[in-house]
């Protein structure tokens, strides 16, 4: 009896090699997107540390208050002029930034959430005999986080956050204290590090 030798691959091993690349690099890719997730809202972040750096050392040369205005998906900067919080739009750099699909955007001022349900109306910018219609306040809001020419700003928490191609939120948070000193990231003293 003739033994026949089987020189070649067979259908099922060729399809079964083909499966397990397609998974490997299926595994790759949402590996790598994860991580490219995380560096471009860290990037977005860092846009806005370094915005916020510019116009800080602005307002310390020219004595002028100067605001950040924050919404879900967007932030810009004002300064206060005539009484009314003007854009500074002329800027591109410093012009709205509105977020890349999905990105939203969270602030903390001294540790309290945005919006309180026993929070005062009055400004500290408001004139008294100035009544501002709901166009104005449409047209010139008021900034949240304020600039101060002394070098100093209001202290808040920032969070850029999105979620991730598995459902998972990643988020960059942005810390802004007193001093003017901002970091991406809180410092965890038991760690020593950002984190």
């Amino acid at each position: 009896m003739k033994s026949f030798s089987q020189k070649g691959f067979t259908l099922m091993e060729v399809l079964l090699v083909v499966l397990l690349m397609g998974l490997a690099a299926s595994a790759v890719t949402m590996t790598m997107t994860g991580a490219d997730s995380k560096k471009a809202l860290e990037r977005t972040a860092l846009q806005f540390m370094s915005a916020t750096e510019m116009v800080l050392d602005e307002t310390v040369l020219s004595g002028h208050f100067i605001g950040v205005v924050v919404d879900d998906t967007s932030y810009k900067f004002v300064y206060y002029d005539e009484g009314k919080w003007k854009p500074l739009d002329k800027d591109r750099i410093l012009a709205e930034r509105q977020m890349e699909h999905g990105v939203q955007i969270s602030l903390m001022l001294d540790g309290l959430p945005l919006v309180q349900e026993d929070e005062e109306s009055d400004s500290w910018f408001d004139e008294p005999l100035i009544e501002k219609t709901e166009d104005d306040k449409k047209k010139f809001p008021e900034p949240q986080i304020l600039l101060f020419p002394s070098g100093e700003m209001s202290a808040f928490e920032m969070t850029f956050f999105r979620e991730d191609e598995q459902g998972k939120e990643i988020e960059a948070l942005v810390v802004g204290d007193s001093l003017g000193r901002l970091t991406l990231g809180r410092y965890d003293e038991s760690e020593g590090d950002f984190q």
